[in-house]
C-alpha cells in the first residue's frame, strides 16, 4: 500500500487505530490542525524506529517541547465505594451511583479513559470506557469495550483515569516528583496553538529543547530526563535525578542551553 503521511517520510510506514492496521490519514506529522483527523492516540510508524500518537493540546506548545499527559483530563480520583451498583458479569454496561456530586455531568467526559476497580470485588480489573451517560443524582451508567469479567458491587472500589494521549500540555519538570503533569508522553516536532490537533513523537530521532545551565554536559548515549529548572526542556540524567522518567537517550555532540539537541525518544 502507498502513504503519504506528508513531508518527513519514506512513505513506508504502518498506521494503526481501533485495534487494526491500515487506513489513511490527512493530517501529515508537522502540521497541526482545528478538526479532529484521526482518533486520539492513533499510531504512526515509519520505518526508520520514529513513532508518533495523534493527541490534542490542552494548552500552547513550544516547539521540540516535553509533552505531558494533562491529569485533570477524565480524571476521578477513587472511591473507596459507592452507594448503589447494578452490574452482571458478562455484560459491557454497569450502573454506579456514588455518595454526591462525584461523578462528571457532561455525557461521556471519561469516554477513551479507563475504569479501574481498586478493591472489593472485582479488585484488579481494568476496562476501557466506549460512554457513559449523563450523572443523573450522581448515576451514571458506563458502556464499556469489553465485557466485565467480575461485576463489581456496592463496595468495590473504583478509579477513573483519561487516555493518555487524550490531552496533552508543556511537561511540568520544575516540580518532578511532586506535581500532577510531568508525567512526559511526548514531543511536539512543530509550536501547537491550544486545542489544537497533532502528531505527537513518543520514540526515534527528534529534536528536544535541552537545559544545559543546571547539569554537565552529555555525553553520547546519556540518558534524558525532564529538566527541574524549565518546564518542557530536558537535560543530563546525573545521580540526583534517580527515580527521575527516562525522556530517551543523547545522540548529537555538545549542545547549548536553551537551544535544541538530537535525542532518540524512549517512551514507548
Amino acid at each position: 500500500m502507498s502513504w503519504n503521511f506528508g513531508a518527513g517520510h519514506t512513505n513506508n510506514g504502518a498506521a494503526s487505530f481501533g485495534g487494526s492496521v491500515g487506513g489513511s490519514f490527512s493530517q501529515g506529522i508537522y502540521a497541526e490542525s482545528s478538526t479532529q483527523n484521526a482518533p486520539l492516540g492513533a499510531s504512526l510508524e515509519f520505518d526508520d524506529g520514529r513513532k508518533f500518537r495523534y493527541t490534542k493540546s490542552a494548552g500552547a506548545i513550544t516547539i521540540g517541547n516535553a509533552c505531558s499527559s494533562d491529569y485533570s483530563d477524565g480524571l476521578l480520583a477513587e472511591l473507596d465505594s459507592t452507594t448503589t451498583v447494578s452490574a452482571t458479569a458478562g455484560n459491557d454496561y454497569f450502573s454506579l451511583t456514588g455518595s454526591g456530586s462525584q461523578f462528571s455531568t457532561t455525557a461521556s467526559f471519561y469516554a477513551g479513559g479507563y475504569i479501574v476497580f481498586t478493591d472489593g470485588a472485582g479488585a484488579g480489573q481494568c476496562f476501557r470506557i466506549k460512554s457513559h451517560s449523563t450523572a443523573s443524582s450522581d448515576k451514571i451508567t458506563f458502556h464499556l469495550y469489553d465485557a466485565l469479567v467480575t461485576a463489581p458491587v456496592t463496595a468495590t472500589g473504583v478509579m477513573i483515569v483519561g487516555n493518555p494521549y487524550g490531552a496533552v500540555l508543556t511537561a511540568d519538570g520544575t516540580g518532578s516528583g511532586a506535581t500532577t503533569d510531568s508525567w512526559v508522553v511526548g514531543s511536539n516536532p512543530i509550536a501547537i496553538t491550544s486545542g489544537y490537533y497533532f502528531w505527537m513523537q513518543t520514540r526515534g530521532i527528534g529534536a528536544l529543547q535541552f537545559d544545559a545551565g543546571t547539569t554537565a554536559t552529555p555525553h553520547y548515549g546519556m540518558e534524558l530526563v525532564m529538566s527541574d529548572e524549565h518546564d518542557g526542556l530536558v537535560e543530563a540524567k546525573l545521580d540526583a535525578h534517580d527515580g527521575y522518567q527516562v525522556v530517551g537517550h543523547y545522540v548529537g555532540s555538545t549542545g547549548d542551553d536553551n537551544e535544541y539537541v538530537v535525542a532518540h525518544l524512549s517512551l514507548e
